[in-house]
């Protein structure tokens, strides 16, 4: 029987998989935290499962660090959150999720990070403990740091505006509870739902909180719009407010679009890394509309360079940019490592869409982790190095000259490997790669002339894909003008990501090929010629 799982990325044993979470440097071995639904291949009240590596390709799977045991975690489970070390032990810091009420929660472990004990103080943060202009319907997914001998966290939240916020000071308006919290079996005033409530949630078809209608129905109409708070603390157990970080007119900031000050949604699990002298933020925006060819995804993944303002919780943007312009790549997180290195894995699917694996028992998989650099005010992302570790069959060849034409190069085939090529762009309109190649099925990596872009063409990978974009299966990243371009390219049978220039740009999607047939690569020229350099392959042997 085939299988879609891949050889050398994380994925889930069994069930469902999605946010990364916890992701740490923590006894002697990296942490990867992720949400898990363990009883079916689709998203169910969240759990933590729990991988370790020691090199980023192999992955251990440890039991499961949360389980939705308590009242305050009743629907939705133990949702996203992070981890961080204190005294030795290892603090996980998440939002336990209710419809519309969201609330931060902490579990210890003192056995070197396998096995942990939520506190009896939990939910230790509540919604009516920050700000009235954080709303209790979206507060979620913590991450933690450590700044000048104090602990931080930033979430990811929906902020009333001024006049919402004056309104709701005035007495003249209620914050808006709608959706189940409105029903009349919700206990007022308590945390908890009764239990006709609670019974007569119908758990086949519960929905994530990230998720959006996978008919296209408009998302529910709530009070504030998307923002990241932030918070701090001596003890990790009591937090001050101290503000929200997107400001429209933060003084000194380059000029942003109106649609990342009005978001629909929520900026979901943000994540805080000081890099390079300076300070990076990570976020997963909701909902975000499309700006020219950047956010094609109805959900993204974005990096603000700038710096922050402990005192007020305001972050002047210096740069922003996408994280990954191909169709699957969600809820960046990131660890430091020893040697200093900073490391960034996200998940590798995207909400709204169809998962062809459930078939198999399981959904989710996660990227390639990337090490990460600032450079000229841009992130640069590029393959963990140890990868390189697990390289066999080396292959080199060029250069090949294309000319209207598509052409195979004696050893260069297969569906877990490693590509390197430089295409010199020619006189082609475009030119580029087909990989997972054979007589019905093709994707297609290549460099179009006139457009300036990039484009990631999946329409004839395999199996269909569905979802709510216009456009499911084709992508661009725009380069501008180039005469030469580098692509390092990873496959991982059911796997695509594109390192651009060095890893200044990323395009990553899933292809389900027929795998018995479709293992073909092909160096292909339109509307002129173009030459392949330095072409080089390795299979990833794991």
């Amino acid at each position: 029987m085939q299988s879609y799982r891949p050889r050398y990325h994380a994925s889930v044993p069994k069930g469902w998989s999605n946010d990364p979470n916890g992701t740490i440097f923590y006894n002697s071995k990296a942490h990867l935290f992720y949400q898990h639904y363990p009883y079916k291949a689709q998203w169910g009240t969240m759990h933590w499962g729990h991988f370790t590596t020691t090199d980023f390709v192999k992955w251990e799977n440890l039991p499961v660090a949360l389980v939705p045991d308590q009242d305050y975690e009743i629907i939705c489970g133990c949702c996203s959150g992070s981890a961080i070390e204190k005294d030795g032990d290892l603090w996980l810091m998440y939002t336990a999720a209710q419809p519309e009420r969201q609330r931060q929660c902490i579990a210890i472990s003192r056995d070197g990070g396998v096995h942990f004990t939520k506190l009896t103080e939990n939910p230790i943060l509540t919604s009516d403990m920050l700000s009235p202009e954080v709303t209790e319907t979206d507060c979620r997914d913590p991450h933690l740091f450590r700044k000048d001998g104090m602990y931080y966290f930033i979430a990811g939240a929906r902020v009333l505006t001024k006049e919402e916020l004056a309104a709701v000071l005035s007495g003249r308006k209620k914050p808006k509870m709608t959706g189940r919290a409105s029903d009349p079996a919700y206990i007022s005033g308590s945390d908890i739902f009764s239990y006709a409530f609670i019974s007569s949630m119908d758990y086949e078809n519960l929905r994530s909180p990230s998720a959006g209608q996978i008919d296209g129905e408009e998302p529910e109409e709530k009070d504030g719009y998307g923002n990241m708070i932030l918070c701090r603390s001596s003890d990790l157990l009591h937090w001050e407010y101290v503000g929200h970080l997107l400001e429209e007119d933060t003084e000194g900031q380059i000029p942003l679009d109106h649609e990342h000050f009005c978001l629909n949604g929520v900026y979901e699990c943000p994540d805080y890394i000081e890099l390079d002298g300076g300070q990076v933020v990570l976020t997963s925006p909701q909902n975000l509309p499309q700006i020219g060819s950047s956010y094609q995804n109805v959900h993204s993944g974005i990096y603000l360079i700038g710096e922050m303002n402990f005192e007020n919780g305001r972050f002047r943007v210096d740069g922003i940019g996408e994280l990954d312009q191909g169709f699957d790549f969600y809820a960046a997180q990131t660890l430091r490592m020893p040697d200093g290195r900073v490391i960034m894995i996200a998940w590798k699917e995207m909400w709204d869409r169809n998962f062809p694996t459930q078939k198999e028992g399981w959904a989710g998989t996660y990227s390639l982790p990337r090490e990460l650099s600032v450079e000229d005010g841009r992130l640069i992302q590029k393959p963990v190095r140890e990868i390189e570790n697990y390289r066999a069959g080396k292959v080199i060849y060029g250069p090949l000259t294309v000319s209207d034409s598509s052409l195979s190069v004696e050893g260069i085939s297969g569906t877990c490997l490693e590509l390197q090529v430089t295409l010199e762009c020619g006189t082609a309109a475009q030119a580029g790669v087909r990989l997972f190649c054979g007589e019905e099925h093709e994707t297609l990596v290549y460099y179009d002339r006139e457009a300036g872009e990039i484009v990631f063409d999946r329409s004839a990978s395999g199996i269909a894909f569905s979802g709510i974009e216009k456009d499911v299966d084709r992508r661009v990243c725009p380069v501008g003008n180039k005469d030469r371009i580098e692509l390092r390219i990873f496959l991982d049978v059911s796997s695509i990501e594109v390192f651009i220039d060095g890893g200044r740009h990323v395009m990553t999607g899933n292809v389900y090929p027929d795998l018995l047939k479709d293992d073909g690569i092909h160096f292909f020229a339109r509307g002129g010629r173009s030459t392949f350099y330095d072409i080089v392959k390795f299979d990833i042997i794991v």
